[in-house]
């Protein structure tokens, strides 16, 4: 019978009789003697001594000697520049038309930065969308007769207004277009007048 102080018991048996055991063990080989088992180490030992390199017996000097980089080769020498070119009329027309084009690039480039109307008038309409809302929302009275307005509007005035918005969106972007084409041409009259000079 299995018992706390033996729980492997054979259920039914008493305390007193011996518990049967599984005939089915396998026997566990048995342990190396300590000869052999040394021998194997002095064997392995044996083989990792014959991998050791032998001590050197060179001098360090030389060591140090072969160590050293050797020698720098001889350079080509240095570039000094392309050779004089031979003037031709046609160049000298070319060179006329890219110093016209070089005194463009300097007017535009002594005339400053360029203004960004776009994002003068576009800054202007939506501060002045937020200046109407604030308006609107900063008191009750307005904000309740913006709310009933918006309840009685019918679909087909709602989608008048929509399309009142997109127009006043689209009349902006025109109106950024042609000042950024004034500035354009502005800036074309500014080098003809530099170039001409």
């Amino acid at each position: 019978m299995s018992t706390f102080e033996n729980p492997d018991a054979t259920p039914g048996a008493t305390p007193d009789e011996p518990a049967v055991t599984d005939t089915q063990a396998i026997a566990t080989p048995p342990l190396p003697e300590t000869p052999a088992a040394e021998a194997a180490w002095a064997a392995e030992t044996e083989r990792l001594d014959d991998l050791t390199p032998p001590a050197a017996t060179v001098d360090e000097t030389t060591v140090l000697a072969d160590l050293e980089p050797p020698a720098p080769a001889t350079l080509p020498p240095a570039f000094t520049g392309f050779a004089p070119a031979i003037e031709d009329p046609l160049a000298s027309s070319a060179s006329t038309a890219t110093a016209g084009a070089s005194a463009e690039a300097a007017s535009a480039a002594l005339s400053g930065p360029r203004t960004r109307w776009a994002g003068i008038v576009w800054g202007l309409v939506l501060a002045a969308i937020a200046a109407l809302a604030l308006w609107f929302l900063t008191d009750a009275g307005r904000q309740a007769a913006v709310t009933d307005w918006m309840m009685t509007l019918s679909p087909a005035a709602a989608i008048a207004y929509s399309v009142l918005v997109i127009g006043a969106f689209a009349l902006i972007a025109g109106l950024v277009g042609l000042v950024r084409r004034a500035q354009r041409a502005g800036e074309r009259r500014r080098a003809a007048s530099v170039s001409a000079v």
